[in-house]
């Protein structure tokens, strides 16, 4: 469940523009620098325009509820044109993390007879609201054996405080973004916010990280260890949420190793602690650049995956012509899911050949045609898992067959 700050407004204006003088504008040390995602938003604004501009020419603007908001915070991970489309700064983390980035965006709501233009309210609300609030005000009664999450928002959208205790965020997994955590749970309760880990503290018990959001918006100070009662307060608070609404919970690993285990990295980039990416060390012409590191040994490229995507890059790559590439491999792994060729920059669903890999642990020959008229990069995802990975050997040939380049272990 994401969370939302209303805003109220009148109708919107356009007020990006990119081409040209626009474009000339941009700083390129400011956080907000990218010219494509500027020129999406300016695109999305104006197709907002279009549409309240069409409801006002049908007459229908004093009957019509108008609520603009966004699924999750920004995408601060991801490269466009070499930079980050957005940043969600002075907030925490971004898209899919539990920090305040990732769950905290502006609503607008326009409800004629009901909000005030230009007025603004910090209640804090989640996507669950709209259901009740919506029917409620079109007279449409909810069953009574429909259990509802959501409470009626309107008070908020008048002016008023909302009779509510806290909300929750559930994320009972571990999203591949920078800023993970662990599987976990959040709740809001006026100005705190306690994350729950599940099982990530001493003896296989919770660990904790507690925010006062009114003095720490960004999340940097963790008060956990120094307001113990307002953790156990929080913290009943989640367990009853998760009792009452029968939600299945992460239980601990039976296969736990404790001396592999590195709290410190929870939360932390992956950049910063990420093993085997292009400043490590390169492996029979090959560099790790996701989350794995290489290895030659016993006469095959090894490559251990931490995470869900392991990617190895060959290095130094010359330069190569040809009307198209096919790369053969012969591997073995019990890691799953769907590997992948890229070549050249930038990546895209273009030049992202794939292939299914077989885990079974077996031998294994691919071949993968790569339809390229020149190459000045290649990578390789080979799976989508964490697990080791043997590669055998590896041959680059051009569309005659003839063999351009290769690797044997």
């Amino acid at each position: 469940m994401n969370h939302w700050m209303i805003s109220v407004h009148a109708p919107f204006d356009a007020s990006i523009g990119l081409s040209g003088e626009y474009r000339k504008k941009i700083d390129p040390t400011n956080t907000q620098r990218s010219p494509t995602y500027a020129a999406m938003v300016h695109s999305m604004d104006d197709a907002v325009g279009t549409l309240l501009d069409a409801i006002d020419v049908a007459g229908l603007a004093d009957e019509t509820v108008i609520i603009f908001s966004s699924d999750n915070g920004g995408n601060m991970y991801d490269k466009v044109e070499g930079t980050t489309p957005t940043s969600n700064s002075p907030l925490r983390g971004g898209k899919a993390t539990m920090f305040e980035g990732g769950v905290r965006v502006p609503t607008v709501v326009v409800w004629p007879g009901v909000t005030e233009p230009g007025s603004r309210s910090d209640e804090i609300i989640q996507t669950s609201d709209f259901y009740p609030t919506i029917l409620n005000h079109l007279d449409v009664a909810i069953p009574s054996d429909h259990v509802v999450d959501g409470i009626d928002l309107m008070p908020a959208l008048r002016g008023e405080t909302l009779d509510r205790d806290a909300i929750f965020t559930y994320f009972p997994h571990s999203p591949p973004v920078p800023d993970w955590l662990p599987p976990s749970i959040s709740v809001h309760s006026g100005d705190w916010k306690l994350i729950r880990l599940f099982h990530e503290g001493e003896d296989g018990a919770h660990a904790f990280q507690l925010y006062d959001l009114k003095g720490d918006l960004g999340e940097a100070n963790n008060l956990a260890e120094t307001h113990p009662d307002k953790v156990a307060e929080l913290d009943q608070l989640i367990e009853s949420h998760l009792e009452d609404s029968s939600a299945i919970v992460p239980i601990p690993n039976p296969t736990f190793d404790p001396t592999k285990y590195r709290p410190e990295k929870i939360g932390v980039p992956a950049s910063k602690h990420r093993k085997g990416n292009t400043s490590s060390k390169p492996a029979g012409g090959w560099s790790a650049t996701g989350t794995c590191s290489l290895q030659v040994a016993g006469g095959h490229l090894r490559i251990t995956s931490t995470g869900r995507d392991p990617q190895m890059v060959a290095a130094p790559f010359p330069e190569m012509r040809g009307g198209s590439f096919i790369v053969r491999m012969r591997m073995k792994t019990k890691a799953t899911g769907a590997g992948a060729i890229y070549f050249n920059k930038p990546a895209s669903a273009e030049r992202m050949p794939t292939f299914q890999t077989k885990a079974d642990g077996e031998w294994h020959e691919y071949e993968i045609a790569v339809p390229a008229t020149k190459l000045d990069r290649l990578r390789i995802d080979p799976a989508r898992s964490r697990g080791v990975i043997l590669i055998d050997w590896i041959r680059l040939l051009d569309a005659g067959g003839k063999e351009r380049k290769v690797w044997n272990f």
